[in-house]
């Protein structure tokens, strides 16, 4: 599989074994707009995960259209600094390291390496993301940044579930937010027209950091041409000040364009 298949999934990328697809117990959030209860609620109030150092050990399944392929995937993050992504079976078959200014890949299998900005991103999906969102996604947190969080509308769906929800000619983008764990479980970004979507997923969180943080996501991207589907469930997580960021691009290996 290629390198740049994976990293339309926001940076996440590898080869892996093909397997058979499994259950992975996700449902979209399909709620009839008539039915809503408009409903304020303070976004400052959110239980936001808070960290200096993170590291995520996590089993990942991916779906690619119609084939799907299972591998290791360890992610790891200095807040507002770097994000380092590894991935394979026992040792790393790629690593993948994401800065506020660029980001650097290689992988292993066919020995190539890729240098790119988040301009590439852009063009791929047609959504903006920076490198403070992609660390918004990885640990659970809204994409405020998207649009002015003054801009959205806010629903309640049911008891326990709120919609914050932003919509324009191009594009639209929803938050949902579990109001038990005041906390946000899903976010959808849609450009209907163009058939692209980056929805993301986030189930069975628990203490970590005295902070609740997710064990179970999905990251769904559809970039009107292919469906990917990740699926990662959290082995691990360590928040020491000790965790080492090793990367080097090794000798020999060819570049490849984004």
């Amino acid at each position: 599989m290629r390198l740049k298949i994976l990293l339309l999934c926001l940076i996440i990328g590898g080869c892996g074994i093909k397997t058979k697809n499994k259950n992975k117990d996700f449902s979209d959030f399909n709620y009839n707009k008539q039915q809503y209860t408009k409903k304020s609620f303070k976004a400052d109030e959110l239980n936001v995960f808070d960290f200096n150092t993170l590291v995520l050990s996590n089993n990942a399944n991916l779906e690619y259209n119609n084939s799907n392929y299972s591998f290791d995937i360890n992610i790891k993050i200095r807040k507002n600094k770097k994000i380092l992504i590894s991935g394979g079976f026992i040792i790393p078959l790629f690593k993948i390291l994401i800065e506020p200014d660029q980001i650097l890949g290689y992988q292993k299998i066919d020995k190539t390496f890729f240098r790119t900005d988040f301009g590439d991103i852009y063009d791929k999906l047609g959504f903006t993301l920076d490198f403070n969102q992609i660390q918004n996604i990885l640990t659970g947190e809204p994409l405020n940044e998207i649009i002015s969080i003054a801009n959205y509308n806010t629903y309640e769906i049911d008891k326990n579930l709120i919609v914050y929800e932003y919509v324009d000619d191009e594009f639209s983008v929803s938050l949902f937010f579990d109001t038990n764990l005041n906390k946000l479980i899903a976010q959808e970004i849609k450009q209907i027209e163009l058939g692209r979507e980056l929805s993301i997923y986030y189930k069975d969180f628990k203490e970590t950091n005295n902070s609740m943080l997710y064990t179970i996501s999905k990251i769904t991207v559809n970039d009107g041409k292919n469906l990917i589907n990740l699926y990662m469930s959290t082995n691990s997580t360590d928040t020491s000040d000790e965790i080492l960021f090793p990367f080097e691009i090794p000798n020999n290996y060819r570049k490849i364009k984004f």
